[in-house]
């Protein structure tokens, strides 16, 4: 790719034009915590409870990592996507070194999230609240860990967080950060699309149907007496949605980077 300049220069980055990345990499974390947890949280009538007590948790632990990395001003507001209210937000009210900002982004990820997990797998009666709370702590890291992953592809500089965007001082993000992004985002996001495509087709067929890839199910039908009995996608669907994936960013991917540098570097 081509060498991005070394001019210091200012870039914003807000949820908006990187809301399908933050999608991604929100998939991404849920998956892996259901990994960790080794299923998914029971209990759902916590889930109210959970949600409610990681907002308060999460941009506490923003705030507080702030003010021990020395902004002497913190405030709170909404997290905006657009005009969409995404979730509640922390700001500082100046700028800071791009290492310490990191440290202040991912903080809720680094400090919460290993407690949580360890309570969760503790067991006990507080277990499926700790599960929980682990699982949405680090989903809802997700626009977090988007937000960073670009301010450090600008290298040293200067972050100031104004809660539902950023402000970076110093070097463009690099083109192959922004393509990575986007392909890991993607990469995500696909098998659920070829998931979902593949139901709709298979309830539209005719009759029975089995389609399997290298030994492995892409997709099933099972119909008997003219009822439909089973619509099943399998681990075989991964492998032409991964490649479809491949193909096209290696067609779009650095065109796609470009394209979201310059609205990063207008302030889109």
């Amino acid at each position: 790719m081509a060498s991005e300049g070394a001019a210091r220069q200012r870039f914003e980055v807000s949820l908006k034009p990187v809301l399908l990345h933050v999608l991604g990499i929100g998939i991404g974390l849920f998956y892996l915590s259901v990994a960790l947890l080794g299923q998914p949280p029971g209990s759902p009538e916590l889930l109210p409870l959970a949600l409610a007590a990681v907002l308060v948790a999460h941009e506490a632990a923003h705030a507080l990592a702030a003010k021990l990395l020395g902004a002497k001003r913190v405030g709170f507001g909404l997290a905006k996507a657009g005009r969409l209210v995404v979730g509640l937000s922390v700001s500082v009210g100046e700028p800071m070194p791009a290492g310490r900002w990191l440290l202040v982004a991912l903080a809720p990820l680094l400090a919460l999230s290993p407690p949580f997990l360890a309570l969760a797998r503790a067991g006990g009666p507080l277990a499926p609240l700790f599960a929980w709370l682990f699982l949405l702590n680090a989903v809802g890291s997700c626009g977090d860990v988007v937000l960073a992953w670009i301010a450090a592809s600008a290298g040293k500089g200067a972050v100031r967080d104004m809660g539902d965007r950023i402000e970076v001082e110093g070097s463009p993000p690099k083109l192959w950060a922004l393509v990575l992004l986007d392909a890991v985002a993607l990469s995500l996001l696909a098998p659920l699309a070829a998931a979902a495509l593949l139901q709709m087709l298979l309830a539209a067929l005719p009759g029975s149907f089995r389609l399997e890839l290298a030994g492995l199910l892409v997709a099933e039908k099972a119909v008997a007496e003219g009822r439909m009995l089973r619509v099943a996608v399998g681990p075989g669907a991964l492998l032409p949605a991964l490649a479809a994936v491949a193909a096209f960013e290696a067609a779009a991917g650095p065109r796609r980077a470009r394209r979201l540098a310059r609205r990063l570097a207008g302030g889109a």
